[in-house]
This record gives C-alpha cells, structure tokens and sequence, in this order.
C-alpha cells in the first residue's frame, strides 16, 4: 500500500493589503512502483518544496510522476521542476480523458488516467468537477484507510460544513456539492486543497444522501 506525506500544507488568507495570500498543498505519494506528486504548489513554494522532498531522501529528478488536480496557477508553477516525470492532467471537462506530458523531450499525448490502477494499482483518478471543470482527485489505498488528496473539490477542513456555499462564481456550484459529497462517502483521510489532511469522522458524514 502507499504512503502519503504533505510537504506543503496549502493556505488561503486575506492579507493587510486586501489581496489574497495563496497557495496549494502539495503531497508526496511514495508507491511500490512510483514516486508520485501531486500537485506542486505556487510561486513562494519553489524553495520549500525542495527542501520537503530532501526530507525523504528525494530530489525532484526521484519524482516520475505529477498529476495535476486542475490548471489554476497556485497548484502548477512549480511543475517544471519535474522534467523526469510524466505529468498528468485532465486538462478539460466531459468526456476528454486527460493527458499525459513528457517534459523531458517536450511531447505529450491523450491518455485515459480515470480509473483505478491506471497510474499505480493503489491510485485511484477520480473526476470531482465543480470548482472548475476539468477537477480530478486521488483516492490512495493506504495503511490507515483510503486517503483522498482533494485539491480544490475540498479547499479545506471547514467545507464538511453544507451550511457553508461556494461563492457562485465558481464553475457549478451544484456540481461542487456533489463532488465534496463524493469524497466524504468514500474517504477515510482528505488531503484539502489548502490546509493539513484531517480524518473524516461520522459527524461529516452525517445526512449525507
């Protein structure tokens, strides 16, 4: 089974200049077969990323595989550092399947990555479209449970909360209930977009349809 580490816990908060200070968790899935990142965070995150992945004896050449939850820019700048990995991402809604890049030479190519085991036998792609359209999250078979790295479908531990809406600006609003709904049935962890994984208790389930 795989492990799940957070390098970088993500933040979202308004600042003294009335700008938003913002960036996303990034988190190390070490499997079997493959060191995996997802997401790689935003512009101040470039520094503390290398130093979090030489926390585990890693540098980011270890690293063969990226998936990208979704393309807003505080959850892909530092993507380049990874020209050794093969970078997942959905990249549109519907039915297009996602693709996959190759850094290394510059090429990439349409690649179903929805699935179970399509990356790695205990990585499971699921899409969570709502925040925006092209959303996925990781479901990640793990020691202590089923762990799900959310990215935006869960910005942070206070979305369990359906009292709380998202502001209708987001792509479907409907769509991001549905989706945070989703991840609560089946997670035993969540790993949000911006804050520390936290467990899913009975109390976050409840009256969930």
């Amino acid at each position: 089974m795989a492990k799940v580490k957070v390098l970088i816990e993500g933040h979202m908060a308004r600042n003294e200049n009335g700008r938003y200070s913002i960036g996303s968790t990034v988190t190390l899935v070490l499997t079997r077969e493959h060191r995996i990142l997802v997401d790689t965070g935003s512009f101040p995150d470039e520094v503390p990323l290398i130093r979090g992945l030489a926390g585990h004896a890693l540098t980011p050449d270890d690293i063969d595989v990226v998936i990208l939850t979704h393309l807003d820019l505080d959850h892909i700048v530092n993507t380049h550092l990874f020209r050794r990995a093969k970078v997942f991402c959905k990249f549109r809604g519907g039915e297009y399947p996602g693709q996959v890049h190759f850094p290394a030479d510059g090429t990439l190519e349409r690649s179903q990555m929805l699935g179970m085991g399509l990356i790695d036998e205990d990585i499971e792609i699921i899409p969570t479209p709502g925040h925006a359209e092209d959303m996925i999250s990781v479901a990640v078979r793990s020691p202590a449970g089923r762990v799900v790295v959310a990215g935006d479908a869960f910005p942070d531990k206070s979305w369990t909360n359906f009292d709380r809406q998202p502001d209708p600006l987001i792509v479907d609003v409907a769509g991001f209930n549905e989706s945070r709904k989703r991840i609560l049935r089946i997670a035993d962890y969540i790993v949000p977009g911006h804050g520390g994984m936290f467990p899913v208790t009975s109390r976050d389930t409840a009256g969930i349809e």
